[in-house]
C-alpha cells in the first residue's frame, strides 16, 4: 500500500457517536480499543474498551487464580474477577465483538452493589464498536471518550474536539486538509529516546479538526520494530490524508 493511500474507517465511540476516519495506509490495520469516564453524585468510574476476549488475561496474568462469577444479561455478560486475597477486582461487560472493563482497586462489590452499578449504564455491542452510556444523564455524565486504534506500526487516539483542545499547543499548526497538524515530543527514557532521535518516531503527531482531534505515534525501534525510513516531508505528505468527523 502506498504511503499516500487513504483507508476509510467507520466506528462507533463508547458514547454512541459515529466516528468517520480516513487514515494513511502506512499506519497498518487497526484493532480498536477505547476508554470512557463517568462522573456524578458518588460516582467516578472509568471503563476501558477492547476487542472481545481480551479479559482472559485477567485470570492468567493480571490476577492469577482470581475468582470468577458470570451473569448473563440482554446481549452481553457481566463477569466479575476478584483476586484470591481480595486486593483487586474487575467488572467486564463482554459482548460478541467488544468488552468494557472497570477496576475497583479492592474487593468486588457485593450483589446489591453490583446491581446498582449495572443499572447505571447501558452496554450495546456491535461489530463497529461498543456503546457504554449512562442510563440517565441526571445520575451520570460522560465527559471523556477516546477511540484508540492499535496496529503493528502505530497507535492512534481519537477524541472529541472539545476534549482534545486543552492538550494542543498554543501556536498555530501546519494546515492540512483534515485540520491543523503539530508535532510534540514523546515521553521516553534516555535509552529509548536515543533509539528514535532524529527520525519520525521521535514525535507524537497531533491533528485538530472541526469535530475531533487525533494523537498519533509511529512505532519504531523503541518498541522493537524497524524504523520508518522517511524524511519529515514524507511523513507530512502521508499524514495529509488523515481526516475525520465525530458526529455528536
Amino acid at each position: 500500500m502506498l504511503e499516500g493511500d487513504g483507508v476509510d474507517v467507520w466506528r462507533v465511540a463508547a458514547s454512541g457517536d459515529p466516528v468517520e476516519l480516513t487514515v494513511p495506509g502506512l499506519l497498518g490495520e487497526f484493532r480498536w480499543y477505547g476508554s470512557t469516564r463517568f462522573t456524578g453524585p458518588r460516582l467516578a468510574r472509568q471503563f476501558f474498551l477492547a476487542p472481545a476476549g481480551e479479559h482472559r488475561v485477567i485470570r492468567t496474568k493480571i490476577l492469577p487464580g482470581a475468582r470468577e462469577t458470570r451473569r448473563s444479561l440482554r446481549g452481553h455478560d457481566a463477569v466479575v474477577f476478584e483476586a484470591a486475597d481480595r486486593s483487586d477486582s474487575a467488572l467486564v461487560l463482554t459482548g460478541p465483538y467488544n468488552e468494557a472493563t472497570t477496576w475497583f482497586g479492592g474487593p468486588a462489590p457485593d450483589a446489591a452493589g453490583l446491581d446498582r452499578l449495572l443499572r447505571m449504564f447501558r452496554f450495546t455491542d456491535s461489530a463497529d464498536g461498543a456503546t457504554l452510556s449512562p442510563m440517565s444523564g441526571l445520575l451520570a455524565q460522560q465527559p471523556d471518550v477516546s477511540l484508540i486504534g492499535r496496529s503493528e506500526r502505530s497507535v492512534l487516539v481519537v477524541r472529541r474536539a472539545a476534549e482534545m483542545l486543552p492538550t494542543l499547543p498554543e501556536w498555530a499548526g501546519l494546515t492540512l486538509p483534515g485540520g491543523e497538524l503539530w508535532r510534540a515530543g514523546r515521553v521516553l527514557d534516555h535509552v529509548h529516546a536515543g533509539l528514535v532521535a532524529g527520525g519520525p518516531h521521535q514525535w507524537r503527531y497531533l491533528l485538530a479538526g472541526p469535530t475531533l482531534g487525533m494523537d498519533l505515534v509511529l512505532l519504531g525501534p523503541e518498541s522493537g520494530r524497524p524504523p520508518l525510513r522517511m524524511a519529515e516531508a514524507q511523513v507530512v505528505d502521508a499524514l495529509s490524508v488523515l481526516t475525520g468527523r465525530w458526529a455528536a
